[in-house]
């Protein structure tokens, strides 16, 4: 299951037509369901890590008053030393849980206005792969490497990705980083989740590219900005 896993992912970069349709194929979601564990899994190894390293996550220590929020845009408070088992053991399985049925069944639903005739399932598990571009720039180059121990370690700061957009290393870094902040982990990243949703959409709904592309538009933005924003990290 792993393997096809990281079929299905590979797929999703270089050859997205032809793997969403081999993911609309698929009898059950259990290859969305792998898809959602594995980003679990490394997140939770980029804590071990971290913890192995003597580093703080996120420099919540540093960073976070007490008490500190861990959701609903702040009316949710929690003592600044359980922050981070809260926010591991908790409200992320429950965000990344939400996370896969929130999208397809907003896809799905609003494709009906088209006549769309594709199924919830064939949604999950294909807007689930769309979803590949926020595993690998976000969860694995920027929380794992960028934000991550390996830079730490080599910029000999705790924290160095705070650091450099703080300007701690001149100005050039500051700006370099807060243009790829910008850049590529926010607009990049939801372009191309956007651009991969409104493929697999069209292709199984069959319903117009304008409307796939607006109704993968509203309900990823929904997700990433209205329910996932509700989460103070």
């Amino acid at each position: 299951m792993l393997a096809k896993t990281f079929h299905f992912i590979w797929g999703t970069i270089v050859r997205p037509k032809a793997t969403f349709d081999e993911l609309a194929q698929l009898t059950s979601i259990k290859s969305a369901v792998m898809l959602v564990i594995l980003v679990q899994i490394l997140a939770w190894l980029n804590l071990l890590i971290f913890t192995a390293s003597g580093f703080d996550w996120l420099g919540t220590r540093r960073g976070l008053s007490d008490p500190t929020y861990v959701g609903f845009f702040g009316y949710l408070p929690v003592k600044v030393e359980n922050y981070v088992p809260i926010f591991f053991i908790v409200v992320m399985p429950i965000l990344a849980l939400l996370g896969l049925v929130v999208i397809p069944g907003l896809a799905h639903s609003l494709s009906k206005l088209w006549r769309g005739q594709g199924t919830f399932e064939q949604m999950v598990n294909t807007l689930a792969y769309a979803q590949v571009p926020s595993l690998i720039v976000q969860t694995f180059f920027n929380d794992m490497i960028l934000a991550g121990v390996p830079a730490n370690l080599i910029a000999g700061h705790p924290y160095a990705f705070t650091a450099a957009m703080n300007g701690e290393f001149g100005p050039a870094w500051s700006t370099i980083f807060w243009i790829y902040m910008i850049g590529v982990y926010i607009i990049g990243v939801f372009v191309w989740v956007v651009v991969l949703g409104a493929i697999a959409i069209h292709r199984l709904q069959k319903i117009p590219w304008w409307a796939a592309a607006v109704i993968m538009f509203f309900s990823y933005f929904l997700w990433f900005y209205v329910i996932g924003g509700s989460v103070v990290r």
